[in-house]
């Protein structure tokens, strides 16, 4: 029920640190999940489970399948303020301000890096202020880790923000996912882990997980697993890997500069600014459900209606005639 435990075992690695204290006392209850959705379902079944009048508060935006598993799980969701329209950057103050008013002891869910769908994180201090106001408060903060390695292009930095959490005593629950970092989307391949006090209370709550899964999938699937433990398990896999998760970071981080530069060459009267200052697989860019059917039905260029671009979709071959479309649809404000 719980899945590989190397896989399981070399996942915590990548997310608490190869050398972690909490991996050594046992403190961590780990199962194999079917992905990160598999694994954001199970936490939030257990939170209903054992906190059944807890609440889930969720940033503004997030990720639309994020709504679906918390009200299947009939959990109450609240929202917390995240992205800020006019900066197209944090809505630092709105956040911090929500962690406050949130009543003592709610479950809020973080996207650990490369925020989908607006590629806005906050940074390191932001990180540490949201940390300790979410210890003054009580609450228990549980990461989505869906984009490891895919915002920086290094795993580690990318764990920062957990790694801040861990660092300040909190009791955390992770979502990880292999679907973007590894390219195993079909093989579901994720994991769920949440921080104990002590081993027993680890023991407890791995039972729990396992016995939560069993009546919903009975157990995970064996492939990709095994291709994730073979990769992690092999130095000289695992830093090949790594050094094509950089690869493919890099490559989305060039095309953000391209295809700000193409829109500042073709003078737009706008400010394309926070497409390099977002991070991660999306840019956020601020166009409206309006302009971005202009896109489909002019340009045949194809996004989701809220404007957010996959840069995996952008590339040296196409960046001039999207930058082109773009100024077509925007430039009259």
């Amino acid at each position: 029920m719980g899945g590989s435990v190397e896989m399981v075992e070399e996942t915590l690695k990548l997310a608490y640190g190869e050398n972690s204290e909490f991996i050594k006392d046992k403190r961590i209850a780990a199962v194999q999940a079917l992905s990160g959705t598999g694994a954001c379902r199970l936490f939030a079944d257990f939170q209903k489970r054992f906190h059944p009048d807890s609440q889930i508060y969720i940033p503004v935006p997030t990720w639309a399948n994020h709504h679906n598993i918390w009200r299947d799980a009939h959990v109450t969701q609240k929202t917390f303020h995240y992205y800020h329209p006019g900066s197209k950057g944090l809505d630092f103050a709105g956040l911090m301000d929500d962690i406050k008013n949130a009543p003592n002891g709610s479950f809020f869910l973080l996207h650990a890096c490369a925020h989908n769908p607006t590629g806005v994180d906050p940074s390191e201090e932001q990180w540490k202020e949201i940390s300790h106001q979410i210890k003054v408060k009580g609450h228990f903060p549980f990461f989505d880790m869906a984009y490891q390695g895919f915002a920086s292009g290094d795993p580690e930095r990318d764990a920062k923000s957990i790694r801040i959490f861990l660092e300040d005593g909190h009791l955390v629950g992770l979502a990880q996912s292999y679907a973007k970092n590894m390219g195993l989307y079909g093989q579901r391949i994720g994991c769920l882990s949440v921080l104990c006090e002590d081993e027993k209370q680890t023991v407890a709550v791995k039972s729990q997980l396992q016995q939560l899964a069993r009546p919903m999938y009975s157990n995970p699937p064996v492939h990709g697993a095994l291709i994730v433990s073979t990769i992690l398990g092999d130095p000289e896999l695992k830093n090949l890997w790594l050094k094509e998760v950089k690869a493919m970071a890099d490559r989305i981080i060039g095309m953000r500069s391209a295809l700000r530069e193409n829109l500042e060459k073709l003078g737009s009267p706008l400010s394309w600014e926070h497409i390099t200052n977002q991070i991660g697989m999306f840019c956020y860019s601020g166009m409206t459900p309006e302009q971005v059917d202009r896109l489909t039905n002019e340009f045949h260029i194809y996004m989701t209606r809220n404007g957010r671009i996959s840069m995996a979709g952008v590339t040296t071959g196409n960046v001039g005639y999207l930058a082109n479309a773009i100024h077509e649809v925007t430039k009259s404000g």
